[in-house]
């Protein structure tokens, strides 16, 4: 039989959970603004490129998990359009 590892019980759950929420709530930009920059045209480009794009094909050819940081700050900024197709949704240049 397979014996569970415990991990040590220093802290709260409501303690990790806001860590781990501090970390990973950051936007792209204050991360690291000269990398969020460089990221941001190159989303930009893969987009203008591939009008259309799905989300999941933006992040296979950026190698990244997820991109929905860098999506909403081009939105914001009024450079590309969100559109949903179906159940799909589809980035566009504006």
């Amino acid at each position: 039989m397979k014996q569970r590892l415990q991990r040590p019980k220093t802290g709260t759950n409501a303690v990790r959970v806001r860590k781990f929420a501090k970390h990973t709530t950051r936007s792209a930009e204050v991360a690291n603004p000269n990398r969020a920059s460089s990221r941001l045209e190159t989303v930009l480009s893969l987009i203008r490129t591939h009008p259309g794009i799905r989300p999941s094909e933006l992040n296979r050819l950026l190698n990244l998990e997820q991109s929905d940081g860098l999506r909403s700050a081009l939105i914001k900024r009024g450079l590309i359009r969100k559109e949903k197709d179906g159940s799909a949704t589809r980035y566009y240049p504006v």
